[in-house]
């Protein structure tokens, strides 16, 4: 039995019975966090109290501390007949199965657990990977190829080596992965994974250990990139194999502690192959006999490798090799979504390259709209689709967010394509690049560019664009990049924007642009059902929820995410959570704990967070936008009127920035560009981004003066304004301000907003708003202002119409005392006052007559109403003819001031029929109620108090007339209007 080193590589074979073949391979066996170089591979066979048969390396505990239950010692305690050996299977069955093999293990510390994941530790798995190229450099003293067989963590030890070293990747064949967590999953985060690799080994792990685990991610994820670009140039071979059991305890999908999402690379087919050990995590890297399916199972992969794979050469040089050209020429960061759901409609309007045959022309397409609504998601698997309909398509994927990243994506593209003089430093290799995609001998091909958001990046701008590959060039000699994008007709470029204008000059006249809305909710419903377990969701739940997120994508992965990473969240208390309050709602989407391994790593942020990057891109590209942006999300979202914005800003200031919005995605037109709308989350995440701010206070502030100047006074000509600025007004009231102008300006607003509602006959509404009027104006302004008079008037006649007249009195006389006192006996407002009086009910509506005459004139509306209110006095007196003198001169008066159809004439055709009735003439009452109901229903809706009024007079004057039939009919309209 061979003396294992702890910490280095030991040789198990020196593969001495090659017989002279130089087809020789070193087999390379490296163990995981907390693994050893014997233990790792070791089955446990012996079951006797006396002792275990282990080399003095090996650790007398079982691999990660993994405890057996007490049935389970019982139960061996009684079939045990004999100590048996342990089996370290690489050199007892290994060695002599694979005599043309070198068997080699590989230690390290594995124990110390707390800095695996950091950046810079002296236990990190990058210092882990530094020394593992070094020692391999200089322990495996020979220059043949190299397979690694590799367990959990050991296997991104063995990724991060790969990149350190040319050397080793030149002579690595063939890597196959047992468990290997190569990325955090929708499922379990490398947080996750972290704590439950961390749970084996320990018997507790405590939560300052797992939150140290969780912090470095990123080094993961920046290791799995760079290796999936090692796979391609050196044509290396993939393995992966994946566990099929759960340990109890693990967190996770099915108790897994490395689930199927996470354990394989999802490359193509010809590079890596995936399958399932029937094990756990641990006991996957165990084999007990020859005739163990796992050693079967991995004995085969590597016969099959020596048998096909040494037999076609031993370099991997990709020039070399007819079966990395697929990978070379298939360049896309992400693996297609299994559960990818929807969006046909914008697949099928994307060309699949059937022009290959015969090409036609160079084709441009864009997918614009607004950030997380899934552009990339589709290119993606646009990208795939093609693959799959015409393998020979190159498909080339490029983040061009900035200048750097455009030009280290060029750069990838010539190292995989292995175009000569890329290494010069003297040759400008986006013009190399450039040539290749221009010579149709090579080929259709496909680049997707992601991310333009800043058309500048592309196009150039005042900052210029910098060559940084061309050392030797000046910076302002190099052209835009954009130049560097062929229109040669063998290729096609698919470009993803939220920047309409930025898309709009690079698609050009080559093709289109096509929108890229929110999800169906269909479509959205089944998202989530993809990512939130069963036991977590109800149908109905999950259409509510999917109503609230408005169909974002990236909202709903979000959303998902959450719920399932907190095991007391379902989706009914996530949605109960999401409706409580908007700061709840900002809350939950700008949480950054979950990170969407489908999107770009530098992107990976919150729904939130991703918006504001725009608004932060607006707000350096054009201020006016930003500013006009943060304006209208102060509104309700929907139906902001174009005249509304316009009292904001000056015409040319608004075309500009309403048309930068509109090409974000940020606000859309509706009726005809005379309204605007964004969505609901939009308008969540552009007042949490004025509030970081620090601007909240005064875009309250600026929307408040701009409604108090604009709700107009509520009387019936203003019903058009009144309806299109209700829901803002309402939003506006809403604000719990303490500054004493957006005080006085929330006031004004309320006063308008309730004379509005009363006479739309909606006293329900009328009374708090005028009450919340007059309280903040007798606080701001003092209880005799003019201005909380008239809140108090306008409260008085809502009161009166709802019949409680003492209150109504009550206010009437406490108005027309301030008036008197504050503006005199004689000035309209007082008049006003003196009209609701009806205790001196004849003497005083003559005197608010007369002097309304005198200050106004005859026929002025409020003198008509005073006419109109005299004449309800002698009414009521029993004066049928002086009355209906009266009710006569209001009625000719009003049809020419007001117009026939007008709710004051129509008081007034009201009142004449109610004198007529009085007086026996039933057929002329008949006649004016029957035009006095038609013009209500008309004017003000068939269930407006005024309209139900007219009902019950009709119903009345017809029980007069003896026509019992329709009156009843006519009652029980009003009774089912009154209910």
């Amino acid at each position: 039995m061979t003396e294992i080193h702890r910490v280095g590589a030991t040789l198990l074979s020196a593969g001495d019975d090659a017989s002279g073949d130089q087809r020789h391979l070193n087999i390379i066996f490296v163990h995981g966090l907390g693994g050893h170089p014997r233990g790792t591979w070791t089955h446990r066979r012996s079951t006797s109290t006396t002792g275990r048969n282990e080399d003095s390396g090996s650790r007398t505990k079982s691999f990660f501390g993994l405890k057996k239950s007490k049935k389970e010692r019982n139960n061996q305690e009684q079939t045990s007949t004999a100590i048996l050996a342990d089996v370290f299977w690489p050199e007892e069955y290994l060695v002599p199965d694979l005599p043309h093999a070198r068997i080699w293990t590989y230690g390290y510390n594995a124990d110390v657990i707390g800095g695996f994941f950091q950046a810079n530790n002296q236990n990190s798995v990058s210092q882990h990977g530094r020394d593992l190229a070094i020692k391999l450099d200089r322990e495996i003293d020979n220059e043949d190829p190299i397979v690694f067989v590799v367990h959990s963590l050991g296997g991104i030890i063995v990724k991060d080596a790969l990149h350190r070293s040319e050397t080793i990747c030149k002579r690595t064949k063939l890597i196959i992965f047992l468990g290997t967590p190569h990325r955090g999953s929708a499922y379990a985060g490398w947080g996750q994974i972290a704590s439950n690799l961390a749970s084996l080994i320990l018997q507790d792990s405590n939560k300052r250990l797992i939150q140290t685990l969780e912090v470095n991610g990123e080094v993961l994820d920046n290791i799995h990139e760079e290796f999936k670009t090692i796979l391609g140039k050196y044509a290396i071979k993939v393995h992966s194999f994946q566990e099929a059991k759960g340990i109890s305890g693990m967190k996770g999908l099915d108790s897994m502690v490395v689930d199927k999402f996470s354990s394989k690379l999802d490359l193509a087919r010809e590079q890596e192959t995936v399958e399932t050990i029937d094990a756990n995590h641990t006991d996957m890297a165990r084999c007990s006999s020859r005739n163990d399916t796992r050693y079967r199972q991995i004995c085969g992969v590597l016969k099959q490798f020596i048998r096909t794979g040494l037999s076609n050469g031993e370099t991997n040089l990709a020039d070399t090799t007819d079966r990395s050209s697929s990978a070379k020429l298939f360049i896309l960061p992400f693996s297609q979504d299994d559960n990818f759901i929807g969006r046909e409609e914008i697949l099928g309007e994307l060309d699949l390259g059937g022009q290959q045959a015969a090409p036609r022309k160079h084709r441009r397409y864009a997918l614009v709209g607004l950030g997380g609504v899934g552009k990339s998601q589709i290119a993606i698997e646009h990208a795939y689709r093609v693959r799959e309909h015409n393998p020979q398509t190159a498909v080339f994927w490029i983040h061009a967010s900035t200048k750097i990243r455009f030009e280290q994506a060029y750069q990838e593209m010539a190292d995989r394509l292995e175009l000569p003089g890329r290494d010069d430093p003297k040759v400008n290799v986006l013009r190399l690049v450039y040539n290749w995609l221009s010579t149709e001998a090579n080929g259709q091909w496909l680049i997707v560019l992601d991310n333009v958001d800043d058309g500048t990046v592309l196009l150039g701008g005042n900052d210029g664009a910098r060559g940084v590959l061309s050392h030797e060039q000046a910076p302002d000699l190099q052209p835009p990049l954009e130049t560097f994008l062929p229109q040669s007709r063998n290729g096609s470029i698919l470009i993803t924007s939220r920047n309409s204008m930025a898309a709009t000059n690079l698609v050009d006249t080559f093709g289109k642009l096509i929108s890229v809305e929110p999800m169906e909710e269909a479509d959205s419903i089944e998202l989530f059902k993809t990512k939130i377990p069963r036991d977590k969701s109800s149908e109905s739940d999950l259409k509510e929820l999917a109503q609230a997120l408005e169909g974002i994508p990236l909202a709903i992965t979000h959303a998902a995410a959450y719920i399932r990473s907190r095991p007391r969240i379902t989706v009914s208390v996530y949605l109960r959570l999401f409706r409580e309050s908007e700061v709840n709602q900002a809350n939950l989407l700008e949480n950054n704990e979950m990170k969407d391994l489908r999107r770009d790593h530098s992107i990976r942020h919150a729904v939130i967070t991703t918006w504001q990057i725009s608004f932060d891109q607006i707000q350096r590209t054009k201020t006016e936008a930003a500013d006009l942006l943060a304006f209208m999300s102060m509104f309700d979202r929907q139906g902001i009127p174009e005249w509304l914005l316009l009292n904001h800003v000056d015409q040319l200031q608004f075309e500009d920035a309403i048309a930068l919005l509109i090409g974000f995605s940020l606000v859309r037109e509706q009726a005809g560009g005379r309204a605007f709308e964004m969505h609901r989350l939009v308008q969540l995440s552009t007042r949490r981004w004025v509030q970081l701010s620090r601007q909240l206070e005064r875009r309250r502030s600026e929307a408040i003066k701009v409604m108090a100047r604009l709700f107009p006074s509520g009387d019936y000509e203003t019903w058009s304004d009144c309806q299109i600025l209700l829901p803002h007004a309402r939003e506006i009231i809403s604000y719990r301000v303490t500054d004493h102008q957006d005080l006085l300006g929330l006031a004004s607003v309320n006063t308008r907003l309730g004379w509005f509602y009363n006479l739309k006959g909606n006293h329900k509404r009328a009374v708090p708003t005028l009450q919340e009027a007059i309280v903040v104006r007798e606080k701001e302004l003092g209880h005799s202002h003019p201005d909380t008079l008239t809140s108090v008037s306008n409260l008085a006649l809502v009161l009166e119409r709802q019949g409680r007249y003492a209150e109504a009195e009550s206010m009437n006389r406490r108005a027309l005392g301030g008036r008197e006192k504050e503006l005199g006996p004689n000035h309209p407002d007082t008049l006003t006052s003196r009209q609701g009086r009806y205790t001196e009910a004849e003497s005083m509506n003559r005197r608010a007559l007369e002097g309304r005459e005198k200050e106004l004139r005859p026929r002025h509306p409020d003198t008509l109403t005073s006419v109109n209110n005299l004449a309800l006095v002698l009414e009521s007196q029993g004066r049928y003819t002086e009355a209906e003198s009266m009710n006569r001169r209001a009625l000719e008066g009003s049809e020419k001031e007001l117009g026939p159809s007008h709710p004051d004439t129509l008081t007034s055709v009201s009142n004449l029929a109610l004198v007529l009735e009085r007086q026996g003439r039933y057929t002329e009452a008949e006649s004016m109620n029957r035009r006095a109901l038609e013009g209500r229903e008309k004017e003000l809706g068939p269930n407006h108090p005024d309209t139900l009024t007219s009902v019950s007079n009709l119903a009345l004057v017809l029980r007069r007339q003896g026509r019992y039939t329709e009156a009843e009919s006519i009652g029980r309209r009003e009774l089912k209007g009154n209910l």
